[in-house]
């Protein structure tokens, strides 16, 4: 193994790559795609336009893997299980591209992920833009079919996948997740040592397999929270603040806690004219994609009131200032502010700097705790009403989590990490609530 590595390099020429692996020399050519190429390329795409991800779906029961060596079944599944709520994802979508184009074309190399007759762009001669393959196809096909959690845009949004290096063991881009795994199929494909249709079967029967497994979590998270005693306001409140505080992620399961709070005012009517904007993706550019914070409300087309969530950071002076850039990109905001998840650093400049934005731009500067913000927020709610928006703001935030609300919350990253805290959570306070009246239960039965 050591001497395969020792031999393992890649020469860099002006026009040409030269790949030295296994005793064996592959070489790549920079330059417009060939004809064979470019028929190719219109071969995959004729094929997944006539719905070649989704035969392949459907005859899945039927699926015979005894032709796929143990060596590479325990390869995907440790791709596969590369998956956590921050990294894998990518990986296991390019994964499932290259098998998808080498099941169509076994011709074709699925370590040159560009190619282009267009000037001006970097492309090998034998390459193919996987890219456009995958956000044409592959992305939505795993996106619809439930199977992987990938950003809309495709897993090329992941820029390490985009470097001008031939896909191999010497692919020097920074890279988190199953990297040797993926490297390692990569390889197995190129050589045959993996046959890719039957390799596209079991890796989509894996991320079926836990697609369902996920299902089942998340209709158990949803069943105990219907069960979950005592829907208070103060209740929820509290079980929401212990659950982001000790949770996987917090940053981001703050920002959907607080966005599962307005979801709830606006089903319960409480928001007037106002319209709640679906919850942005997570690490999401929001000038790029129109967005001043986490949680906004718009009246017709123009954002009026907009909040960052801001976890484990309460001194926002750098924040107000790209408040304010953005601010003046939105006319029409008439409320502004950060939420942060303990209490907010009110030193002198940042008490300071807050009012003269607001003096600039006309727009209410708020800067609020999680405590805070909900008083604020429950202003709005008559007497009497906030335990109404209680048993709606948990039903929000877990179906959120579940997938269920993709329209409001289209969460990308996977879930499954939150839905298993929140079940533990929800079993925490039954079990002590059984366990509180268990005394009296026993009693009754006895009579």
């Amino acid at each position: 193994m050591g001497e395969e590595k020792d031999n393992c390099h890649l020469d860099v020429y002006i026009n040409r790559y030269e790949l030295h692996q296994n005793n064996v020399i592959t070489t790549y050519y920079e330059g417009f795609q060939n004809a064979e190429t470019q028929k190719r390329y219109e071969k995959i795409n004729t094929a997944l336009a006539n719905g070649y991800l989704y035969k392949i779906m459907e005859r899945l029961p039927d699926a015979d893997f005894t032709g796929l060596s143990r060596e590479n079944k325990i390869l995907l599944k440790r791709l596969v299980n590369g998956i956590t709520s921050e990294v894998g994802r990518a990986l296991v979508g390019v994964t499932f591209l290259q098998l998808t184009i080498k099941s169509i074309t076994p011709d074709q190399s699925i370590r040159l992920h560009k190619g282009t007759t267009r000037r001006g762009s970097f492309s090998w001669v034998d390459g193919i833009s996987m890219r456009t393959i995958d956000s044409t196809y592959s992305t939505p096909f795993l996106r619809e079919q439930g199977l992987l959690n990938v950003n809309k845009f495709g897993v090329f949004m992941t820029r390490s996948l985009a470097e001008n290096y031939p896909y191999s063991k010497l692919y020097k881009a920074e890279m988190r997740g199953p990297f040797s795994e993926w490297i390692d199929i990569v390889d197995a494909i190129e050589e045959e040592r993996m046959p890719a249709l039957l390799g596209l079967y079991y890796l989509m029967a894996l991320l079926k397999n836990r697609s369902e497994t996920f299902n089942l979590m998340a209709d158990k998270a949803i069943a105990l929270a219907a069960k979950y005693p005592e829907k208070t306001f103060e209740n929820i409140s509290e079980l929401m603040k212990n659950f982001f505080n000790n949770t996987e992620y917090s940053a981001r399961a703050f920002e959907i806690v607080l966005h599962g709070f307005m979801q709830a005012m606006s089903e319960s009517n409480m928001l007037g004219d106002m319209e709640l904007v679906p919850i942005s993706q997570m690490r999401s550019a929001n000038k790029k994609h129109g967005n001043i914070g986490d949680i906004e409300l718009k009246d017709g087309r123009v954002i009026v009131e907009s909040w960052d969530a801001k976890y484990g950071k309460t001194y926002l002076r750098d924040e107000l200032e790209e408040l304010r850039d953005k601010i003046l990109m939105f006319p029409g905001v008439k409320v502004a502010g950060f939420v942060v998840d303990s209490e907010v650093d009110r030193r002198r400049d940042i008490v300071k700097r807050a009012e003269e934005i607001s003096i600039e731009t006309g727009v209410d500067i708020l800067l609020f705790s999680f405590d805070e913000w909900i008083r604020y927020q429950t202003q709005r709610i008559a007497r009497g009403e906030p335990d109404k928006i209680a048993g709606r703001w948990l039903t929000a935030v877990v179906e959120s989590f579940a997938q269920k609300r993709p329209e409001i919350a289209p969460i990308d990253e996977p879930c499954e990490a939150w839905v298993k805290d929140l079940i533990h959570s929800f079993r925490k306070i039954i079990n002590k609530v059984i366990y509180k009246f268990k005394p009296a239960i026993l009693f009754l039965h006895k009579l």
